[in-house]
C-alpha cells in the first residue's frame, strides 16, 4: 500500500526538527564574517535572559605570603547580552508544502543561513536593519569605532592597499589590542587583487582566506548592498538602425513585446503595468534607438528596490548588424561604503538561542515590500520563521573601519 507523504500541517509543534536547526545555525556561523571571527558564548534556550559576558582576561598579580589576593574580577569588563529576534516570512506553494515537506525543509536549510548571516553581519557591524536601513537590534556594533582608513590612501609606490590594511592594524595595536582578523565585503578582495606595484606585479599573493597575512572572512552583509537587487538605471540600446520587427523587454518574470520604434512613453506605460517595483519607473530616450529605464531612488535595502532588465532583439528586421543590449548603472539598494572591519575579535562575542520556531498559515496576507498578497487567494502557504541572536562588543577602540575611499569597488 502506498504511503502518503507527510504534509507540513501534520508536523507536530512549531519547532524545526533539531536535525534541521543544527545545520542551519552551523551554516549561518560559517557564512557570517562576524560569527567566524568573534567568540561564541552561551545564550539561554529562549534567549530572554540577559547573560553577563566577560570581555577581557582576568588580571593576576604577585603577592607575598599571607598577602591579600587579587580578586578575579579585577580588570574584567562585563557586558550583558540579550537575545534579539530575527524573523523571515517565507511564501511557498501549497503543492510543495503538502506533498514535499522534506524538500521544503531542505530548501530552508539552504536559504536561511544566507539570510540570517547577512542580516546579522549588517546589524553587528553597522548597527542597522539590512532591510529597512533603520536602527538595528544591538546597542553595541562595530562601526562605533573612531578609527578609520580609506582604501586608496596609500600611494602605489608605498604599497597601496597593502599599506592601508597594515595602517589600520597599526591603529588597533597602538591602543594595546591585538589585530586578529578582518570581516570584509567581497569587493575588498577584488580591490586587493587589482593592486600592483609600480612594475605591474600583484601586491597580494596571500593564502586563501587572508589579506596582508590577516585572517579574513567575506560577507555581503558587511556593506549591506544587495547585489541581486538590480541597478537603478538601465539603458536599452538598439544599434544597426532596424526598420521593422520587434524586441522583447523582460524583468522579474514579466515581458513586453515592443515594436522596433516604440515610443518611450508607450514602453513606460507597459513596464508600469507590471506593478509592484515597476509601478513608478520612468522611461526616456529616442524611439528606435535608446531607452533609459530609471527606478525611483531608494533609502533602504529592500530587495525589490530595482530589478535587472534583459532584452531580446532577435526579431528585429532591416538595418545593418542590428543588436539590442542593456547597460546597467546606478545603485541597487544603498551602500554604506564600508568595506571591512578589522581588529581584536576577542573583544566581540555573539550568542545563539538554539531554537528556530516556524508558524504556518494558509489564510494570512503578507507584504513583500511593495505589494500585499493573500495566501488564500494565491494558493500559498506562509512560513513565519523566527530565531534569536545576541551580540556585544568590549571596546570600539579594538576595531578599525576600512571604507571605500578611492578604491575601484
Amino acid at each position: 500500500m502506498a504511503i502518503n507523504p507527510t504534509a507540513l500541517a501534520n508536523v507536530n509543534g512549531t519547532l524545526l526538527p533539531p536535525t534541521i536547526t543544527g545545520p542551519i545555525f552551523n551554516k549561518a556561523a560559517e557564512q557570517s564574517a562576524v560569527m567566524s571571527l568573534a567568540r561564541r558564548v552561551p545564550l539561554s534556550i529562549n534567549a530572554q535572559t540577559a547573560i553577563p559576558v566577560p570581555m577581557d582576561i582576568p588580571v593576576a598579580d604577585w603577592v607575598g605570603e599571607g598577602g591579600a589576593k587579587t580578586g578575579g574580577q579585577a580588570g574584567v569588563g562585563v557586558k550583558t547580552m540579550t537575545g534579539k529576534k530575527i524573523a523571515l516570512l517565507v511564501p511557498v506553494s501549497d503543492e510543495v508544502a503538502s506533498t514535499n515537506p522534506g524538500g521544503l525543509y531542505d530548501q530552508l536549510e539552504q536559504d536561511l543561513p544566507t539570510a540570517i548571516s547577512r542580516a546579522f553581519d549588517f546589524a553587528a557591524i553597522n548597527g542597522k536593519s539590512l532591510k529597512t536601513g533603520g536602527a538595528g537590534p544591538f546597542s553595541d556594533y562595530l562601526a562605533l569605532t573612531s578609527s578609520t582608513v580609506a582604501l586608496g590612501t596609500g600611494a602605489q609606490s608605498n604599497g597601496g592597499l597593502y599599506n592601508d590594511i597594515v595602517t589600520g592594524a597599526g591603529k588597533v595595536v597602538d591602543k594595546n589590542y591585538d589585530f586578529t582578523g578582518i570581516a570584509a565585503d567581497p569587493r575588498f578582495k577584488i580591490d586587493a587583487q587589482l593592486q600592483t606595484d609600480t612594475q605591474g606585479h600583484p601586491l597580494f599573493n596571500d593564502e586563501a582566506g587572508t589579506l596582508a597575512g590577516f585572517q579574513t572572512f567575506f560577507n555581503k552583509g558587511v556593506s549591506g548592498k544587495y547585489w541581486r537587487a538590480g541597478d537603478s538605471v538601465q539603458t536599452i540600446t538598439i544599434a544597426g538602425t532596424p526598420t521593422g520587427g520587434t524586441f522583447i523587454v523582460s524583468s522579474g518574470g514579466n515581458s513586453y513585446t515592443a515594436a522596433y520604434n516604440v515610443s518611450a512613453a508607450t514602453l513606460q506605460s507597459a513596464i508600469q503595468a507590471w506593478g509592484g517595483v515597476y509601478a513608478t519607473v520612468t522611461v526616456t530616450g529616442t524611439a528606435g534607438s535608446s531607452y533609459v529605464i530609471t527606478f525611483p531612488a531608494v533609502s533602504t535595502n529592500i530587495a525589490s528596490a530595482a530589478a535587472p532588465v534583459t532584452v531580446n532583439g532577435k526579431a528585429l528586421t532591416g538595418g545593418t548588424n542590428v543588436t539590442a543590449t542593456v547597460a546597467a548603472s546606478g545603485a541597487g539598494g544603498t551602500d554604506s561604503l564600508l568595506r571591512g572591519i578589522g581588529g581584536d575579535w576577542s573583544q566581540a562575542a555573539y550568542g545563539v538561542g538554539m531554537d528556530i520556531t516556524i508558524k504556518v498559515s494558509q489564510e494570512a496576507s503578507y507584504y513583500d515590500g511593495s505589494t500585499w498578497h493573500s495566501a488564500f487567494q494565491e494558493n500559498l502557504t506562509l512560513l513565519l520563521v523566527e530565531a534569536y541572536f545576541g551580540f556585544v562588543m568590549g571596546s570600539p577602540d579594538a576595531f578599525v573601519a576600512y571604507t571605500k575611499g578611492t578604491a575601484a569597488f
